[in-house]
């Protein structure tokens, strides 16, 4: 739904869009279980029309396919929408389905046409996020719900201490990450400024019966493929991108490496400690009637 940018970090960093839907579907595979409680919270019932804003590689349109009476899922990128159609075609669904490319601030939908309008990590790309909860809000019924994925926590699989490098290495990797996508309040001519949390950004799209939830994820040595892939994939991000291996400090950068080389003695899959844990919150108002 982002052109040419990152679906998932702050938009103003390019991404290789290959590197992202790989990303992406690693993810997907991951938290499918997450997705499945977020739509029971989200009480979508065999009747619903759902759209979904920002569709990615079609993980949550998935979900919602299994449960819905229709599904329309829009994505910026065209390769994104040939992969969600890929992916609904192959997955055991009850509903009607229509993927295609479209701008989140520019819909083509009509007035009061959704039961729930869903929108994962896109809102905090946008120049204008009010504008484009607004066109969210727009495209639902009144009494439907608009519901965002924003902010969580970041994933966390090893000890404080582990026994080698300096204590609280993710939290160091945390912090360079706030640095990597950090920004001025403004970086674009046309941004407009929101210094509010998400659920003030609902209410002042005109939604009402503001709720929030974090979904929190655990899983536990030994960790499956997919989530050991989760892990290494953003790992070796830190190592393969020069810019971003420039945040860390020489002895992570070792550490780092260590924990990545299934021959060093501190290879991180080795360990029968990990906890992988992390955290997906959503934002739900519902349009008044």
């Amino acid at each position: 739904m982002v052109p040419a940018k990152h679906h998932h970090d702050a938009h103003h960093h390019e991404v290789d869009p290959a590197e992202m839907r790989q990303s992406l579907l690693i993810h997907d595979r991951v938290f499918a279980r997450t997705h499945r409680e977020i739509a029971e919270w989200l009480g979508i019932d065999r009747g619903s029309r759902v759209f979904d804003a920002g569709c990615g590689v079609g993980g949550m349109a998935e979900v919602f396919a299994e449960r819905a009476a229709e599904v329309v899922a829009v994505d910026l990128d065209d390769e994104n929408v040939r992969h969600t159609v890929d992916r609904i075609d192959a997955a055991t669904r009850r509903a009607a389905i229509d993927v295609r490319v479209g701008d989140l601030l520019r819909l083509d939908d009509p007035d009061d046409a959704y039961d729930l309008v869903w929108c994962s990590r896109v809102v905090h790309h946008l120049p204008d996020m009010l504008a484009g909860v607004t066109e969210l809000a727009r495209v639902t019924k009144p009494g439907g719900t608009v519901a965002i994925r924003e902010g969580g926590f970041g994933f966390r699989v090893l000890p404080d201490d582990i026994g080698y490098g300096e204590r609280w290495f993710e939290d160091r990797l945390a912090a360079a990450g706030v640095g990597r996508f950090g920004r001025p309040p403004v970086t674009e001519p046309d941004s407009v400024p929101y210094p509010f949390g998400w659920s003030q950004l609902l209410v002042d799209a005109g939604l009402v019966d503001i709720r929030a939830k974090t979904f929190g994820f655990d899983a536990l040595s030994p960790l499956s493929d997919d989530e050991r892939a989760w892990i290494e994939h953003h790992w070796r991000r830190w190592l393969a991108r020069e810019d971003w291996r420039a945040r860390l400090q020489p002895a992570d950068i070792e550490l780092l490496g260590a924990l990545l080389d299934p021959a060093s003695e501190h290879y991180v899959f080795a360990r029968t400690d990990l906890h992988l844990r992390a955290g997906l919150t959503v934002y739900a108002g519902r349009r008044p009637a």
